[in-house]
């Protein structure tokens, strides 16, 4: 039984994942999520709505080693994210983000720009992960994606 009804862009992502140990997607309201945003000082971008439709309030945890690591599009995740941290990253690699959730054990923010680039960024620094969610979901989970820190 699918808990992603009328939601197609998770049905694909979680077919094209292997090795998950979960893959969860809660309701979404998305004039609550818009406000929570708002309410924080974010500006709600076309671009942000159409992700929080497609992918919001998903949870996906997979084995990394010992341990398990987790992304959650929460929007309760995303707005733990201070302002002046995502706009210090938006600063520091040129150009506007938002937040989108949250990654790994270490609660790392997950960020989205404009062209559809997934980002996070924490104490050690901003790391590109890939560009379009699905495929940063998927390079998340395998490990593979550029580590360089911008």
């Amino acid at each position: 039984m699918s808990d992603t009804p009328g939601r197609p862009a998770l049905e694909r992502l979680r077919s094209a994942l292997t090795g998950v140990e979960r893959f969860e997607a809660g309701p979404l309201d998305l004039d609550d999520a818009c406000r929570q945003y708002t309410e924080e000082g974010y500006e709600v971008t076309p671009w942000l709505r159409e992700f929080l439709t497609d992918y919001g309030e998903l949870t996906v945890t997979w084995m990394h080693r010992d341990w398990e690591e987790e992304l959650t599009t929460s929007v309760e995740s995303a707005m733990d994210a201070p302002v002046r941290n995502v706009r210090s990253y938006a600063r520091r690699i040129g150009r506007p983000v938002l937040p989108i959730g949250a990654v790994f054990s270490t609660a790392e923010c997950l960020l989205l720009a404009e062209d559809g680039e997934v980002l996070f960024g924490g104490d050690a620094g901003i790391q590109r992960v890939a560009h379009g969610f699905e495929a940063a979901v998927r390079a998340l989970v395998t490990g593979d994606w550029d580590k360089t820190f911008f």
